[in-house]
Order: C-alpha cells, then sequence, then structure tokens
C-alpha cells in the first residue's frame, strides 16, 4: 500500500506542475490525432467465492495508445501488481502476484455527441481483451503440501488466462498536453486466474487514477507567401488580398527588376488575432497582425475599423467569457492607440463573448476579428 500512496501523490503533484505550462494551446497543430502514455494507480475488488471485501488489493497501470480521431482510440493497456485469492473452509486469504495486458478500443463519448467542439471533460468507453499471468503464490502451495483439499484447485504453478474487460474512462484536460483521468472497469478472467475452481469465471471491480501525456500532434499545414511575387511558396499559387488560392500547383521564376512591384493597399482589411487559454494581452506571434493593421489604418487616414472581442465555448462560463472577450477587444485597440498613435473615435467596439463563434474549430474562438473599411 505504500508504494500505492507514493504513485498517487506523484501523480498528484506532477498534474499541479504541468497545468500553468499545459495551457498553450496547439496553434500550429491540429488537435487530432495524437499518441498518448498514461500511468494510473488505485485498487481493486476481486469477486469470487469468498467475501470481496478481503480481496481488496492495490493495482498500477500504464498504456500507451494513439486517437485515431476525435471519437476512435486504441490502447496497449498493462496493469497488475498484487492479488489476493479466498479459502472459506479456512476462512483465510492468500497472496500471489499478476500482470494483465489488454487492446483496448476507446470511443470518445464526449466527441461522438458534440463532434464539432473540443471538451474539457471527455468520457471514454473502453472495452478490449487481453491474457493475464500469475505467479508466486507460494501462500496456496504451502497449503497444498500441508494437505488442504477442501475446496477444488487448479493447479500450483503459474498460470496464463483470458482477460475480457470493458469500463469508462473520465478524462479532464489540464492543457492540450496532458490531462487527469479516472477509469473505472469489470475484469472477466477465466476461473483457474486464483488457483482455485469454483465453477464459474472470475470478476474483478478497478477504480484507477492517474495523468495522460499526450504527443505527436500532426503540424498544421502553413502557407509562405512571397512578398514580391504573390505566390504561395508551398503550392505554387497566386495569392491576391491575403486569400490562399486552390488548384494545381505552378512553380514560376520572376525576376525582380530594380524597382519591386509595389501593389495598392485594399479597401478593407480583416484582422484575426488569437489568444491562448483564459488570457487577455496579446501574444508576442500575433502582434505583427496588429502592426500590419495600423499600417494600413495610416495609409488610410479615413478609414475605421470594427473591433470585436470572442471566447471559446467549451471552456469557462459566460461571465468568466464574457469579460475575456472585453479585455482582448481592449488590449487590441490599447496597442493600436497608444502604441501606434492612432485616433480611439476611429474604433467601435463589440463584445461577443461566448454567444458566437465565428469558427467551427472551438479553440480558435479565442479571437479578436477587426473589420477596417476605407470611407474614400
Amino acid at each position: 500500500m505504500n508504494k500505492l500512496k507514493i504513485l498517487l501523490a506523484a501523480v498528484l503533484l506532477t498534474g499541479i506542475a504541468q497545468t500553468v505550462s499545459a495551457q498553450q494551446e496547439l496553434k500550429d497543430y491540429e488537435p487530432y490525432p495524437y499518441n498518448f502514455i498514461s500511468v494510473q494507480g488505485g485498487g481493486q475488488a476481486t469477486f469470487t467465492s469468498y467475501d470481496a471485501t478481503k480481496l481488496i488489493t492495490p493495482i498500477e497501470a500504464v498504456s500507451l495508445g494513439r486517437f485515431f480521431s476525435p471519437a476512435v482510440g486504441a490502447r496497449l493497456h498493462v496493469s497488475g501488481f498484487q492479488n489476493k485469492g479466498g479459502l472459506r473452509a479456512l476462512d483465510q486469504t492468500y497472496e500471489y502476484k499478476y500482470v494483465t495486458s489488454d487492446l483496448d478500443l476507446m470511443l470518445n463519448l464526449s466527441n461522438m455527441i458534440c463532434p464539432k467542439r473540443t471538451h474539457v471533460f471527455n468520457a471514454i468507453l473502453v472495452g478490449g481483451v487481453g491474457l493475464s499471468y500469475a505467479w508466486d503464490s507460494d501462500d496456496f502451495a504451502r497449503l497444498r503440501r500441508n494437505g488442504y483439499t477442501a475446496e477444488p484447485m487448479a493447479w500450483d504453478d503459474d498460470r496464463l488466462v483470458h482477460n475480457f474487460r470493458v469500463g469508462m474512462l473520465f478524462e479532464v484536460n489540464l492543457g492540450n498536453h496532458v490531462g487527469v483521468n479516472l477509469e473505472l472497469a469489470a475484469n472477466n478472467l477465466h476461473d483457474r486466474f486464483n488457483q482455485k475452481q469454483n465453477g464459474h469465471g472470475d470478476w474483478q471491480a478497478t477504480a484507477m487514477a492517474g495523468l495522460t501525456f499526450k504527443f505527436g500532434h500532426r503540424k498544421r499545414r502553413t502557407v509562405e507567401v512571397n512578398s514580391v511575387t504573390g505566390f504561395d511558396e508551398a503550392a505554387g499559387n497566386a495569392n491576391t488580398d491575403g486569400a490562399v488560392a486552390t488548384g494545381p500547383a505552378v512553380r514560376e521564376e520572376v525576376v525582380v527588376e530594380e524597382k519591386p512591384v509595389v501593389k495598392p493597399a485594399p479597401a478593407t482589411i480583416r484582422t484575426e488575432v488569437f489568444f491562448p487559454i483564459n488570457v487577455s494581452a496579446v501574444p508576442q506571434n500575433e502582434l505583427p497582425k496588429v502592426a500590419r493593421l495600423a499600417e494600413w489604418l495610416k495609409a488610410h487616414p479615413k478609414a475605421t475599423v470594427e473591433v470585436t472581442g470572442y471566447a471559446d465555448k467549451g471552456t469557462g462560463n459566460a461571465q468568466i467569457n464574457y469579460r475575456l472577450s472585453k479585455e482582448r477587444m481592449e488590449a487590441v485597440v490599447k496597442i493600436l492607440t497608444d502604441k501606434y498613435g492612432i485616433d480611439a473615435s476611429r474604433f467601435s467596439g463589440k463584445i461577443k463573448g461566448d454567444t458566437e463563434q465565428p469558427f467551427s474549430d472551438n479553440d480558435k474562438n479565442r479571437v479578436v476579428i477587426s473589420q477596417g473599411t476605407d470611407k474614400e
């Protein structure tokens, strides 16, 4: 039990330590698919012909898996540590060691019910098959040497039996790379697993808590645009007004003259400034977007801008999200007025909170959208 307490304490401390660093959203990566490693610890009870309350033992587990899509994943789950059997005739228990490995299918019910949202809380149905191996049962071997035969015996050597399992995994995401989980499951094992036979398979109920570490996210496709030629360097397609053209990739060599081609600025502009979760200060990597908007406004002295703040519906609540969207909108306007000297009268602000979601991807809705129009 001391090992179990140490494991649970380590899991809790690691989760607290990871919370702050894990809050950064995956701006450059897709949320699915991803790989994961999970470590867990808890307890289990075995239901057989003996009192189950006397057959409660610690359990530890580790799993390696992958979510192929928001709804479907799979994992290899290995658990074990120590187990007990009981003899009614002697009213005593005996101990042995064991390990169970399962190949599990995982169905994320939260994403199946609401497929277009990124969830902080996920309910995942788990089911699989595998093998259980038991050994080191000196207690039982001693009873047999002493002539105990009150209950039918399977054998006194090591045992390899089947295992079927089904359960629910409840996971709370602390960020995009780490989450805490609680798993409740039931295992069915062959009758001979605990060395004695009672005519039917044995059941185990397990409860474990732990941490899930996620990695291997797929990088989003980025587009490099040549500022002189206006061509998408990745796809080879012409770009105008910030739009990425689609169609067959065509590479074209352009000879640049001494005087570069200067295109007139567009009469309208749209700027999208994205924020991490629970953050209202403009991130460093988004500041160039604000700078470009300021340059456009200086080039169009009669233009006005509508600045609208949003928050994602998947996290927080209505009150928190209203405050965040207001602070994000004000942060963008403050940079434009204080740093770049744009007159505040040229801006009109709107606060949407989470009442409107401009993007289907939940995390993108932590955004301030600025729409500029030239009156000339």
